[in-house]
């Protein structure tokens, strides 16, 4: 469980619904809450999936080392 509190894509998730929600609060013009939004939302996706795709690569890189060579 506490590896999984460290992950940066957790927080980064976190922080962007925090920070949409403090738009709401911070009552902006629809117009500029509407572009804040999707600009959070669009840098976080790409964050969180550019993340797991690095992730998912070293996981296949690290499970080809660990296996023996078949010789």
């Amino acid at each position: 469980m506490k590896e999984k509190l460290k992950s940066r894509k957790l927080w980064v998730s976190v922080g962007a619904v925090i920070a949409v929600m403090l738009t709401d609060w911070a009552n902006l013009s629809p117009e500029m809450a509407d572009n804040i939004v999707t600009a959070l939302v669009t840098i976080t996706v790409a964050y969180v999936g550019g993340q797991s795709v690095v992730d998912a690569a070293k996981e296949v890189m690290l499970g080809k080392k660990e296996d023996p060579p078949t010789s």
